[in-house]
């Protein structure tokens, strides 16, 4: 199961990467669904975020059947949410199944798998420019 949960993670970087968004669940009065910690104990909550809006979709049901899947730029994600959930311990959720199972990532854990997936991807492009250059 850990490794779907991994794998679950690892397209979470890779989609919100591509996309330049991510998406979670809100409701206007509760704020962002979000649950207790079921790995760590040092985490004071766990924010729910998904790569596509379908999957996200999926668990909006009992406690969050009237919450709204909204889309999150990457670059507010970035600048503005990240940093904010290390210093209050809010761990994130990427992409968990409808049984409310996955990954608890921290913060700067998730924000270091995006700035490495840009490094690549940059790293990546970069290459391909000097190929077409030198044909």
């Amino acid at each position: 199961m850990k490794e779907q949960y991994l794998k679950n993670a690892e397209l979470f970087v890779e989609q919100a990467a591509a996309e330049g968004e991510l998406f979670g669940l809100f409701d206007e009065t509760l704020g962002w669904a979000n649950c207790h910690a079921h790995d760590n104990k040092d985490a004071t909550a766990v924010y729910l975020f998904w790569s596509d809006a379908t999957l996200a979709e999926k668990l909006k049901a009992e406690e969050w059947a009237n919450y709204k899947v909204e889309s999150i730029a990457l670059d507010v994600f970035f600048d503005s949410w990240l940093d904010g959930m290390q210093k209050q311990q809010v761990f994130a959720g990427v992409n968990w199944d409808e049984e409310l199972c996955g990954l608890e990532i921290e913060a700067m854990v998730l924000k270091n798998a995006l700035v490495e997936k840009f490094q690549a991807d940059d790293l990546e492009s970069e290459a391909e420019q000097t190929e077409s250059a030198g044909a």
